[in-house]
């Protein structure tokens, strides 16, 4: 079959195609094995087996290719950290303190009363490392003797 080149390179387009359409970056490695064994059949024509054997390692090394330079998924999505560490909470009694709306068990960098607000600093499977938060700043009571606010002076 002469024109056999034409129809493999053919197929590589359309199956690089069809990802647009369908994305999972599976169909484009299927498409660079065909647009790959078509261009090698243009040069030099094979046989039906050998041929068969041409896609079946390019496509394997077209998926090689493509798992090697895969972008890292370290992102952080989807781990109990991603959303906790910085947050800040009250401690609770028992090894415990609140986030949000949800109680979690906690290990502490320092020893806080329960009441007291931490900040989450990391997170060891399902225990959240807490640090103490310092006590807000007191308001002023009232009655107490205060420094004058400066008026407006007199022209």
């Amino acid at each position: 079959m002469a024109g056999g080149w034409s129809l493999w390179v053919a197929a590589g387009l359309l199956l690089m195609a069809a990802e647009l359409l369908l994305p999972g970056i599976f169909l484009v490695w299927v498409g660079a094995a065909a647009l790959g064994t078509g261009l090698v059949l243009a040069v030099m024509p094979l046989g039906l087996l050998a041929t068969a054997i041409l896609f079946i390692l390019t496509l394997a090394a077209a998926i090689a290719l493509g798992l090697r330079f895969r972008p890292s998924s370290s992102n952080g999505l989807n781990t109990p950290g991603a959303g906790l560490v910085g947050r800040t909470g009250t401690l609770l009694e028992g090894d415990r303190a609140r986030i949000g709306d949800s109680d979690w068990p906690v290990r502490g960098q320092g020893t806080t009363a329960p009441g007291a607000a931490v900040r989450v600093v990391a997170v060891e499977g399902t225990t959240l490392v807490v640090r103490a938060l310092p006590p807000p700043a007191r308001a002023a009571e009232p009655g107490a003797a205060s420094a004058p606010s400066p008026g407006p002076s007199p022209s």
